[in-house]
């Protein structure tokens, strides 16, 4: 009997501890949905399987495999954000994708080796979640490159393509060939950056708020697990230095703060001081 490879890919997620849930197929190069004008083809949930969409995405290995009875053609897709512990970094060839990621990394530095998927028109980059909330987005770090997580998915290996391409993990980074990386200190920091919105004038951050978002991300910090302790300090410092630059918060006091903070987590006192000043450095310049 012939093994289903979109179940399989779908177990095999879940046996990591990443949820799941089925999708639509194509046929025809349409989508199997039945909607001509279907913004999304071979893509989004089965209503009948998994009425709530990826709320309803799970590990069970019962209930997925019920699942890809039902619907042996499904496509799988993994859950992104905190559910799987995932983000997933979309990069589209036909929109530029590849292009605008050589600009960002010609800027900050190459990305690490990680976990990747090739999927029917780019690849997937899967990255750990960072333990905060990240929106998905779409273009925010460039034509072709989208973020699936908190709320989103991403189909997955075993999928195909409405062109016919099977999704499949990139040689040499199959979850067992390779870690899954840290998300880079610099791609956080530009997914945490609200988009600079036009108005009549320039408003200086009222201090009260400033202090209030100081004793938030000491807070924040202080719950940071041990693998995301460094680059959660170096978003703080990065939040906090836009506050310096209005003059909202003062440096010294800023600093006072993180440096506790670095010391009551345990990080060596040269590593807390190379991450705060390059975080401090960055936002208070950023425009």
């Amino acid at each position: 009997m012939t093994q289903n490879l979109r179940l399989q890919a779908a177990l095999a997620h879940a046996r990591h501890g990443r949820a799941v849930l089925p999708v639509y197929w194509s046929t025809g190069g349409r989508c199997a949905c039945g909607r001509v004008d279907c913004h999304s083809p071979a893509k989004h949930p089965i209503p009948e399987l998994v009425p709530r969409g990826v709320k309803q995405a799970t590990t069970s290995c019962v209930v997925i495999r019920a699942w890809w009875v039902y619907a042996p053609l499904a496509n799988p897709a993994l859950a992104t954000g905190e559910v799987s512990g995932v983000v997933v970094l979309d990069v589209d060839g036909d929109h530029g994708g590849f292009d605008a990621l050589r600009q960002l990394e010609h800027i900050h530095g190459q990305i690490p080796r990680t976990q990747g998927v090739r999927t029917g028109s780019g690849e997937h980059l899967y990255f750990a979640y960072p333990g905060i909330h990240l929106k998905n987005t779409a273009g925010k770090l460039g034509a072709g490159l989208d973020v699936r997580c908190c709320g989103g998915s991403a189909v997955t290996v075993g999928a195909v393509h409405r062109s016919g391409q099977i999704y499949d993990w990139q040689d040499g980074c199959r979850p067992d060939q390779v870690p899954i990386a840290s998300l880079p200190t610099w791609l956080l920091e530009r997914l945490t950056t609200q988009d600079p919105r036009p108005s009549v004038q320039p408003r200086t951050p009222h201090r009260g708020y400033a202090a209030a978002a100081l004793a938030s991300e000491e807070q924040q910090l202080l719950k940071a697990s041990v693998g995301q302790r460094n680059t959660r300090l170096n978003l703080a410092a990065f939040r906090l230095g836009r506050f310096i630059a209005t003059e909202a918060l003062a440096r010294g006091d800023v600093e006072a703060v993180l440096f506790d903070v670095a010391a009551r987590l345990g990080l060596p006192l040269h590593e807390a001081r190379a991450t705060i000043t390059s975080g401090l450095r960055a936002g208070s310049t950023r425009s």
